[in-house]
């Protein structure tokens, strides 16, 4: 699952993880939606942005995810401070990943799963 407010980015995101041969559940611009997909699409992960719409915070996001779903997540963002990586650290995120995203940054932080 793809949670990113920027559609044109969203877009990026879903192309490469698609041509890297992962298949996309869903995409969310907010938390709310993104609760919504993750109950309905069991997601194997979600990449999250750390800023998202609606004041909708990417932290707390993926912590609802983990808790709740137990989907780990890989957070993208342009300004991912070590403060949050340290918080971030009890839900056993896949990565981090700052913007702009690349293939090889993506492709990178996927191995370490597969």
């Amino acid at each position: 699952m793809v949670v990113e407010d920027d559609a044109l980015i969203a877009l990026d995101i879903v192309g490469l993880l698609e041509d890297m041969g992962h298949e996309v559940v869903a995409e969310a611009s907010d938390a709310p939606m993104a609760l919504n997909f993750a109950e309905q699409f069991a997601p194997d992960l979600a990449l999250v942005d750390v800023r998202l719409a609606h004041d909708s915070d990417g932290g707390t996001l993926a912590r609802k995810l983990y808790d709740r779903f137990g989907v780990r997540s890989l957070f993208l963002s342009g300004s991912i401070t070590e403060d949050f990586r340290r918080t971030m650290v009890e839900i056993n995120p896949i990565g981090f990943i700052d913007k702009p995203l690349t293939r090889r940054s993506l492709s990178t932080a996927l191995a370490s799963i597969e």
